[in-house]
C-alpha cells in the first residue's frame, strides 16, 4: 500500500509539473502553434490523454499486482516458515546424528587409545617375559645338560645292574640245570625197571621233585616273563586226590615238628582235571608252606572242591595274621612283612601272577593274632580219559602192523615231538597260516598211519581253524593233550627199535665237561646200534674227529680248555667236518640264549635237563642222509 501511494504521489507531482510546463508553454506559444500546426496540438492532447489513462490504469494494475504480490508474499512467507521449520528440524536431526556419530567415533578413538596403551604395556611385559624366558632357556639348557649326564650315568648303572642280573641268572640257570639232567633222567630211566612198589614210589617222588625244581627254577629265572604274563602253559590231566596227597606228604613232617594240626579236606570222589599241574602245584605249595611257616600253634586246614568248572580251595591257618595295611603289600615282589623271615619275598607275588595267568582269582582275609584265610578259584576242565592209554594203544598198533610198515610208523613217531613243538611255536605267535600248514602235515601223516588218537586232536584243531573267529583256547587245549600223549611215549626205546629195524649203525660224539651228565647220556643211548664217544672238552672232541667219522656231534657251550663255540668254529671251518650235523647240548636256557648262540653255526639247540622226545626227534632228523623238511 505504501508503494502504491508513493507511485500515485510521484505521478501527481509529475503530472502537475507537466501541466504547469504545458500551461506556460502554451500561454507563450499558443498563438504560434495554432497558427503553424494543428497536428502538434493534437499530439499534445493525445499524450495528455494517454498519460491520464495510463496513470489511471497503472494505479489499478499496481493494486492488482500488489494484491497478487501480497498473496504471494504470504505464500512465500508460509513456505519460508515451513521450510525453515523443516530445515531446523532436519538440522536438529542431523545434529543428533552427528552427535551420535562423533560420540561413537570419540568412544572408538578413546578405546583405540586405551588399547594402544594396553598393547604398549603388554609389549613391554612381553619383552620383559622374553628376557626372563631367554634366561630360563639358558638355565634349562644347563639343567637338561646336567640331567642328561645324570640320566646317562643312571642308564649306565641300570645297564650294568641288568648285565649283572643276566649274568647271575645265566650262572644260576646253568648250575641248576646241569645236576637236574641226571636227576630227572635217571629217575625216569629207573622207573621203567622192575622194582618194588615202594621203590617205584620213591623214584616217582625223586622224579617229580626234579621236575618241580626245574619248573620253579624256570619261573624264578624268567621272573620278567611272569611279570609280562607270557609264561607258557602246559596242560595235562592229573588226579586231584594224588595231587593234594603229594602236597600233604611234602608238608606234613614240618607241621608235625611244630605240633600243628594239618589236614587237607578232599572231595569224596577222585576227579581227574585238566590244567597246568606244575604251576598249580606252585600256587598250592606256596600257600600251604606260608600257612605252616607263620603258624606257631593251632592248625592249618586246606579244603578242596570242584564246582562250576572251577577248582576251589581255601587255606586256613591260626597264625600271626596280617594287618589291613599289609594285605596288598604281601603280593608285591620282594615284599616281606616280617623282615626276619627267610626267603626273597617272591612266593606270594609269583603265586598271584600264576593264578592270574591261569585266569583265576585269589582273595585273602586276615586278623592280627587270629589267623589268615586264602581263597583261590581257578578254571579247570574235567578230563575225559579217552587218551590215557595212549602208549598201550600205540604198542598194540605196532604189534599188529606189517613189519615193512612198522619202521615208517616208528620214524613218524620220532618226528612227532619236533612237529608238535613247531605247532606250539606257531600257536604262540598266533600265526594261523603256519598252524594250518603244520597241522595239515600232522593230519596227513598220522591219519594215513591210522593213529586215530593223534589224528582226532589234529582234526579238532583243523575244524577250529576253519571258523571265522578262531578260538585259540581250544587250539592250545588240543595241543596240550597232544603233548600229554607225547610224554607217555618211551622215545629211547622207539629210537633204538627204529635203528634195529632199519639195520642202521649210528656214531655219536658228545663233548660234555660234567661226568654225571656223560654217564647219563651213555645210559640213555646204550644200544648195539649206537656207538657213543664222550669227551670232556672241545679240544678232545677235535682230536676224536681227526681219527674217526661221526654221524652227529653234540657240544656243550661252557667247557674248560676249549668251549663249544671255539670247537664249533674249527669244525665249520674244516671242509670235511662242516657237513656233520653239530648241535648245542647246553644248560644255557634263559630267554634269548637260543637266539644268541644258534647264529654261531649250530644246526640245532637242545637245553638241559634233556627233554627226551626232543632229543631223539633231533637225532632222527639229523641222522638221515637227506634231511626232510619238517
Amino acid at each position: 500500500m505504501k508503494i502504491h501511494r508513493k507511485i500515485a504521489l510521484s505521478n501527481t507531482i509529475i503530472f502537475t509539473l507537466y501541466l504547469t510546463a504545458g500551461y506556460i508553454f502554451l500561454k507563450e506559444n499558443i498563438r504560434i502553434l495554432m497558427l503553424k500546426d494543428h497536428f502538434f496540438i493534437k499530439t499534445i492532447a493525445a499524450v495528455f490523454v494517454f498519460f491520464i489513462l495510463s496513470n489511471f490504469i497503472s494505479k489499478f494494475m499496481l493494486i492488482a499486482v500488489y494484491n497478487t504480490l501480497e498473496k504471494l508474499d504470504k505464500v512465500i512467507s508460509l513456505i519460508n516458515n515451513k521450510f525453515i521449520f523443516n530445515l531446523r528440524k532436519e538440522l536438529l536431526n542431523m545434529e543428533g546424528c552427528f552427535h551420535q556419530i562423533f560420540s561413537s567415533i570419540k568412544i572408538d578413538i578413546i578405546d583405540i587409545l586405551v588399547k594402544e596403551s594396553e598393547i604398549k604395556k603388554q609389549k613391554e611385559k612381553a619383552e620383559e617375559l622374553s628376557e626372563k624366558l631367554t634366561l630360563l632357556n639358558k638355565n634349562l639348557e644347563q639343567m637338561v645338560e646336567k640331567r642328561t649326564v645324570q640320566l646317562k650315568s643312571a642308564k649306565e648303572h641300570a645297564e650294568a645292574a641288568n648285565r649283572s642280573k643276566n649274568e647271575f641268572l645265566a650262572k644260576i640257570s646253568h648250575e641248576m640245570r646241569t645236576p637236574l639232567t641226571p636227576i630227572i633222567g635217571y629217575s625216569r630211566m629207573l622207573k621203567k625197571s622192575e622194582l618194588s612198589d615202594d621203590t617205584k614210589d620213591k623214584l616217582e617222588t625223586i622224579h617229580n621233585s626234579g621236575v618241580k625244581l626245574l619248573n620253579f627254577t624256570n619261573e624264578l629265572l624268567d621272573f620278567s616273563k611272569i611279570e609280562a604274563g607270557t609264561v607258557e602253559l602246559n596242560f595235562e590231566p592229573f588226579s586231584i586226590r594224588d595231587f593234594f596227597k603229594e602236597i600233604y606228604n611234602e608238608h606234613c613232617e614240618k607241621a608235625e615238628e611244630k605240633n600243628l594240626k594239618f589236614e587237607i579236606d578232599l572231595p569224596k570222589n577222585d576227579i581227574t582235571i585238566y590244567s597246568d599241574k606244575m604251576k598249580l602245584y606252585e600256587v598250592v605249595k606256596n600257600l600251604v608252606h606260608n600257612a605252616i611257616k607263620y603258624t606257631e600253634k593251632g592248625s592249618v586246614l586246606c579244603t578242596v572242591e570242584i564246582r562250576n568248572s572251577l577248582l576251589c580251595f581255601d587255606v586256613y591257618d591260626s597264625g600271626i595274621g596280617i594287618s589291613d595295611k599289609n594285605i596288598n603289600y604281601i603280593f608285591e615282589s620282594f615284599g616281606q612283612i616280617n623282615k626276619q623271615s627267610a626267603g626273597a619275598g617272591l612266593g606270594l607275588s609269583i603265586t598271584k601272577k600264576i593264578i592270574e595267568i591261569l585266569k583265576g582269582d585269589i582273595k585273602v582275609e586276615s586278623k592280627l593274632g587270629i589267623g589268615t584265610t586264602f581263597n583261590v578259584n581257578i578254571p579247570i576242565e574235567i578230563y575225559k580219559k579217552s587218551n590215557e592209554n595212549f602208549s598201550f594203544n600205540l604198542r598194540k598198533l605196532l604189534n599188529k602192523t606189517n613189519p615193512k610198515i612198522k619202521p615208517i610208523i616208528l620214524k613218524a613217531l620220532l618226528k612227532f615231538p619236533n612237529r608238535l613243538k613247531k605247532l606250539k611255536d606257531a600257536y604262540e605267535n598266533r600265526d594261523i597260516e603256519e598252524i594250518r600248514k603244520i597241522n595239515h602235515e600232522i593230519l596227513g601223516t598220522y591219519g594215513n598211519l591210522n593213529m586215530a588218537f593223534i589224528y582226532g586232536k589234529s582234526r579238532d584243531i583243523s575244524r577250529e581253524l576253519k571258523k571265522d573267529k578262531v578260538n585259540f583256547e581250544k587250539i592250545i587245549s588240543c595241543i596240550s593233550e597232544l603233548e600229554n600223549m607225547n610224554r607217555t611215549l618211551e622215545y629211547d626205546n622207539i629210537f633204538k627199535e627204529y635203528l634195529n629195524m632199519k639195520n642202521k649203525k649210528l656214531s655219536i660224539l658228545i663233548a660234555e665237561d660234567v661226568e654225571e651228565n656223560r654217564e647219563f647220556l651213555r645210559a640213555l643211548l646204550d644200544s648195539e646200534s649206537v656207538e657213543l664217544i664222550c669227551v670232556e672238552n672241545g679240544l678232545l672232541a677235535l682230536k676224536e674227529l681227526q681219527n674217526k667219522k661221526f654221524d652227529i656231534i653234540f657240544l656243550d657251550i661252557q667247557m674248560p680248555i676249549m668251549d663249544g663255540l671255539q670247537a664249533l668254529q674249527h669244525i665249520k671251518s674244516n671242509f670235511e667236518l662242516k657237513k656233520i650235523p653239530t648241535l648245542a647240548l647246553t644248560a644255557q636256557a634263559i630267554v634269548g640264549d637260543k637266539e644268541k648262540y644258534l647264529p654261531y653255526g649250530f644246526d640245532g639247540y637242545i637245553t638241559k635237563p634233556i627233554n627226551e622226545p626232543i632229543f631223539f626227534s633231533h637225532l632222527e632228523y639229523f641222522i638221515n642222509s637227506e634231511k626232510e623238511d619238517d
